[in-house]
């Protein structure tokens, strides 16, 4: 059963920071966590069954909200899959293609920022939240700029896109792209090397756990590379 100071406790799934969707069961020593078994199932809302009573088009936006700070990667997925069924794939303009994947790296950063403010505010790292949300803010302004959305985009359709960029989106975009390796850097210099974030993540991805979830190629390498240094 239990060691002397062991407890278990549910996390989830009413937790603000499981959002009602996840229950995971946690068995810990004081702040420490043993295990954590993670049960799923909370929140089906029936997307497959909706999808079977819809046009292709009509489903579109209930792609942004299976995972709502992904919507224009979730968009993506969706028309592309219906693009390959319909046999079209090949006479999607180019420059759709390109503005496709324009908005999805777009999404991807925006998503990065998120994890990465409200993981370092959950292990006690405030300042950091408000650094990667000032740039996400900019990267949500040229989504509305676009589409005239912010969070659940519907910013892809099949055969191509809703609109051609307007007029000075692309400025916008250079003029983001040509600082945002600096605010990185701010990130790195606030988290990089902070005691307390390396000594609440650095090292607790152990061999044998490497090998259980098959982590290979990039994954493995900095989880290999951070364990190799020393902590501050």
């Amino acid at each position: 059963m239990f060691d002397v100071h062991e407890m278990e406790v549910n996390f989830g799934p009413q937790h603000p920071s499981t959002h009602g969707v996840l229950r995971v069961l946690l068995k810990i020593d004081g702040e420490r966590i043993i295990e954590a078994k993670p049960i799923i199932g909370y929140l089906h809302r029936g997307t497959e069954k909706l999808f079977e009573h819809m046009a292709y088009p009509q489903c579109i936006p209930h792609t942004d909200r299976m995972d709502y700070v992904a919507a224009a990667t979730n968009n993506l997925g969706f028309v592309e899959a219906v693009e390959k069924l319909m046999g079209i794939t090949a006479q999607i303009p180019r420059r759709a293609q390109l503005i496709r994947v324009m908005l999805s790296e777009l999404q991807r950063i925006s998503s990065h920022l998120l994890w990465l403010a409200t993981h370092a505010i959950d292990i006690g790292a405030m300042t950091p939240f408000f650094y990667c949300f000032r740039e996400r803010e900019e990267v949500l302004d040229l989504f509305e700029h676009y589409c005239g959305a912010r969070l659940t985009l519907n910013c892809m359709r099949i055969g191509g896109l809703p609109d051609d960029l307007p007029p000075g989106w692309l400025d916008e975009l250079e003029a983001f792209i040509g600082k945002f390796d600096a605010a990185v850097d701010e990130y790195e210099s606030l988290l990089t090397t902070n005691r307390i974030w390396k000594r609440r993540t650095v090292g607790f991805a152990f061999e044998r756990r490497r090998s259980h979830w098959a982590r290979q190629g990039a994954a493995i390498s900095s989880s290999l590379e951070l364990m190799a240094k020393p902590m501050m």
